[in-house]
């Protein structure tokens, strides 16, 4: 059933991403917010109800388009809080002037479970921070996310299949390391995904399946994406960290947070970051463990 689920959950995604549009250029300094209005449709296979466009300070870069979530899950089973075709209009509300954006609704999957959402964007990165609030009966065990940050849109950046690997780093031992570089049972796995050493649990059986999971633990939840054309980057973060995916279908990153278990009344907060930056990997590592 999970094999199954995930299967239908990258199949969803790579059906979702591939009309949309890019319809505001980064025309200020600084990061900025949007909605795409293609993104609330009656297709559910289309519909991104929790779909959030972000434009890079560089002129004419393209934008980054994120499903925050795209999938949201407990277990057993793995159950629905949220998924990115749920039917109801895009959420997102974002100020006129593009530097936040929020949201607070009750899932439809889960009826008593609320999330809560806030982006604020500032120079060269955008902050986020989710609040998952279980006022149901049930006790949502080991939830699962997928935030997927999706860079087709972004201009200078791998397309989908190429050599998307090659311009993607996760951190081990401290260091950054191309997922080109790193050892998988299946060298023409579409994605990549690792498990963070500090999360105790983890749904990983779809990159087990087609061999494309990294079998050492990382140290933290942060995917860099490099630009095929110049020291650009796109740095993603959560902490606490869970995992990091990278398929180079759709293509997009993910670098998704370590949630847990959340009894009724309790509620957790996530935090995030998504970096602009010509700065090093390793110099953002070390901003990031620092700051920890």
């Amino acid at each position: 059933m999970r094999m199954n689920y995930f299967l239908v959950l990258i199949l969803c995604a790579i059906a979702s991403c591939t009309e949309q549009k890019k319809t505001r250029p980064a025309t200020e300094e600084g990061v900025l917010f949007f909605v795409d209005s293609a993104t609330n449709t009656d297709d559910p296979e289309r519909r991104m109800a929790y779909g959030l466009n972000i434009t890079p300070p560089w002129p004419d870069g393209g934008s980054i388009f994120v499903n925050l979530p795209e999938h949201l899950w407990y277990m057993p089973n793995t159950k629905g809080i949220a998924r990115h075709h749920d039917q109801r209009k895009n959420v997102w509300k974002v100020s006129k002037d593009g530097s936040s954006a929020s949201y607070d609704v009750e899932s439809i999957l889960a009826p008593g479970v609320r999330l809560s959402v806030k982006g604020n964007a500032e120079k060269d990165r955008a902050y986020f921070e989710m609040t998952i609030a279980n006022n149901s009966s049930v006790l949502l065990k080991e939830i699962g996310p997928l935030f997927c940050f999706q860079y087709h849109p972004l201009k200078g950046f791998p397309l989908a299949k190429s050599d998307n690997f090659a311009h993607t780093f996760i951190v081990l031992d401290g260091k950054p390391v191309a997922l080109k570089d790193i050892k998988v049972d299946s060298a023409g796995a579409i994605a990549r995904m690792a498990q963070v050493s500090a999360c105790g649990y983890g749904l990983n059986t779809w990159a087990e399946e087609m061999g494309g999971m990294i079998e050492e633990p990382i140290d933290m939840a942060l995917t860099a994406l490099t630009s095929s054309t110049d020291d650009r980057k796109a740095i993603v973060s959560w902490t606490p960290g869970k995992s990091i995916l990278s398929n180079t279908v759709i293509p997009c990153i993910h670098a998704d947070p370590c949630i847990g278990d959340l009894a009724q009344g309790e509620s957790r907060t996530v935090r995030g970051v998504l970096i602009f930056t010509r700065n090093s990997i390793e110099s953002v590592i070390r901003e990031l463990t620092e700051e920890k």
